[in-house]
């Protein structure tokens, strides 16, 4: 195995029950996070992105379970079984924050309303001994928030989340997640409702912990452009698989998979004008809860056949470093 692994995630497969209904979220998701490298996940809202990153930091939620596969973190030459820790127990609090962090999608619902800003913040640095004292916990949050571009940050680190807006809430959980300098960063669409001069500040920020530190940053973006230019390796998810992943520029540029085509075909360029050819995907996502026998793209694809209805694609080499979930990537019939 290489030294330079933090994340391997093998096989994982979680379930969500509710009214005695399941719903297979994961289905045999597989993925190595690597030292200075960003990998992005992108796919439609309800793949299962989110919960791929809840997986890994051991949160989630009490309707679910991880009925099978393996998340191990790499710590300093010791490996932990993140799937096999106590959600609320000692060991994954203090993995949380200092070993992986994360940026939550919503931060309205993520900062607690009767603290202040500072504080939850501060609670971060002095937990994971990243501060001496309150004081100095204090002067480092003011910081983090200047550089995340909120303005008069020695008063707003004073005030509670109802006084952000929700950029600045965002900015603020950023600052939060970045505040320990994480081995491992987690960011479930980070930049959801900021300015692009802000998304390219924060994005920045990323590339520079990434630099610095030498840490592993997994992205959670519907953004292609993002991830075409930030991204070193991208998994592409769809009803809960990884139908196509591997190194940025092969998968971006020669995609095997159907719905890696489809996803890329369906985003306008700047710069084309209004009379660019989008190519929206037809369709729409199956039931959770009453999947597709097969191939679950099988019935929005126009090159399914009756083997892609009946049978799970196998994962498929398509060159080093690029796999594939589809029958047809190695014939050429995609195109």
């Amino acid at each position: 195995m290489s030294e330079n692994i933090l994340i391997k995630v093998r096989d994982l497969e979680v379930n969500f029950y509710n009214n005695e209904r399941c719903n297979k979220v994961l289905r045999g998701v597989s993925f190595n996070l690597e030292k200075g490298k960003i990998m992005c996940i992108v796919g439609e809202s309800g793949c299962g992105k989110s919960v791929t990153a809840n997986a890994i930091m051991g949160l989630l939620p009490d309707l679910s379970r991880i009925e099978k596969g393996e998340i191990h973190f790499y710590d300093e030459g010791k490996d932990i079984r993140i799937d096999k820790l106590k959600r609320k127990g000692k060991e994954m609090r203090e993995i949380r924050g200092n070993g992986i962090s994360m940026i939550f999608q919503d931060p309205m619902t993520a900062l607690n309303p009767v603290f202040t800003v500072g504080y939850q913040i501060n609670e971060s640095l002095l937990y994971h001994k990243m501060a001496k004292n309150k004081t100095e916990a204090k002067e480092q949050s003011i910081r983090l928030l200047k550089d995340m571009g909120i303005p008069l940050p020695e008063k707003r680190v004073d005030e509670y989340p109802y006084q952000f807006s929700g950029g600045m809430c965002q900015r603020a959980m950023i600052a939060m997640a970045m505040s320990c300098q994480p081995k491992v960063l987690i960011a479930d669409e980070p930049t959801t409702a900021l300015d692009v001069t802000i998304q390219a500040q924060i994005f920045e920020l990323m590339l520079k912990l990434k630099n610095e530190k030498d840490a592993a940053i997994l992205l959670i973006t519907h953004d292609m452009g993002v991830v075409a230019e930030l991204a070193d390796n991208v998994a592409v998810m769809y009803m809960g698989n990884i139908v196509e992943s591997g190194d940025a520029e092969a998968v971006l540029t020669h995609s095997a998979h159907p719905y890696t085509k489809a996803l890329i075909q369906s985003i306008p360029v700047l710069g084309r004008g209004k009379k660019q050819d989008l190519q929206p995907i037809k369709g729409s996502t199956p039931d959770p809860y009453n999947r597709p026998k097969g191939c679950q793209f099988a019935p929005r694809c126009e090159f399914a056949t009756e083997q892609c209805k009946e049978e799970m694609p196998p994962e498929m080499q398509l060159e080093p470093g690029h796999y594939c979930r589809c029958f047809h990537s190695l014939t050429g019939k995609v195109g």
